[in-house]
């Protein structure tokens, strides 16, 4: 779960940065609407899995059900 949640983390934070370099204006974090994808052929329990390590990283999910 550590592993997943830290490669989420990452992710979310090298987004932010390259924004915070890239784009003049200021954009928060709040302004932006995250959505992590998962394969359609995994189980629930791998679906349970990823939607808690981005609740760990206090990353807002949309789940398709």
């Amino acid at each position: 779960m550590d592993i997943f949640s830290i490669s989420i983390k990452h992710l979310k934070d090298s987004m932010l940065n390259e924004i915070d370099k890239r784009v003049a204006s200021t954009i928060l974090e709040t302004d932006i609407d995250f959505v992590l994808t998962v394969p359609a052929i995994w189980g629930d329990a791998a679906k349970m899995f990823m939607r808690e390590a981005a609740i760990q990283v206090s990353l807002w999910i949309s789940v398709d059900k």
